[in-house]
């Protein structure tokens, strides 16, 4: 199985190397969204709340526009029946998993600083911050892998996907945003009780998913 997850990862990332579509996408409205934000604010300080609420939205946008993807090129492409002849379902959900895991950490790594600059964010907890904006990537990759294969296979594309998404991932960005929240407000009420939750809901996901992805892949 590592060998199968091996190749199919090297497989999607030399494919999305050559097209850059998704990253090019996903990037370009973030830093779009960011910069426009920066410009209307004119230097107002913001409340950590209002701060938390539009980084999430970004993200969450961000990976509504790239997650779904990495499924939905290979129903066009056509190239899912040979993975299903030659890869098993198994070794195909974790590499998907780990491609828009990393994918979308790449996209947080250039929206975070770019966001912070032009927003002026003062983050009092630098540990806490981080490991909320990953954990809460991570948790947003791992429910948007699962979902990305249903649309793909139902074929509403990415309409479909964000309607799906968003109620699933309210207790994510709920979590998310208080994580974001205390990082912002005081060195004395941070805490990991929120990356926590974000990396068990993350796991719980996953597991989930990993049980029932064969239902949603294969036609039987």
């Amino acid at each position: 199985m590592a060998g199968e997850i091996f190749r199919n990862l090297l497989k999607d990332f030399r494919v999305e190397l050559r097209s850059r579509f998704a990253v090019n996408l996903s990037i370009s409205f973030a830093g779009t969204m960011t910069v426009s934000i920066g410009i209307v604010t004119s230097g107002v300080p913001l409340s950590p709340q209002i701060i938390s609420l539009l980084l999430w939205m970004i993200f969450f946008f961000s990976a509504m526009n790239g997650l779904s993807h990495i499924f939905v090129r290979e129903v066009d492409q056509g190239t899912f029946m040979f993975m299903n002849n030659k890869i098993g379902t198994d070794a195909v959900y974790l590499s998907k998993l780990i491609y828009n895991a990393v994918f979308f950490a790449v996209i947080q790594v250039f929206i975070t600083p770019v966001f912070i600059f032009f927003l002026q964010v003062e983050v009092k907890c630098a540990a806490v911050f981080i490991a909320t904006v990953f954990s809460g990537g991570l948790a947003i990759s791992a429910t948007s892998t699962f979902l990305a294969a249903m649309v793909s296979r139902a074929g509403g594309r990415g309409s479909l996907f964000t309607i799906m998404s968003f109620p699933i991932l309210i207790p994510v960005l709920w979590a998310a945003i208080n994580g974001t929240i205390r990082s912002l407000e005081n060195r004395a009420a941070c805490g990991l009780g929120n990356p926590f939750f974000l990396l068990a809901f993350s796991g719980m996901i996953a597991a989930l998913s990993f049980l029932l992805f064969r239902h949603v892949w294969i036609e039987e």
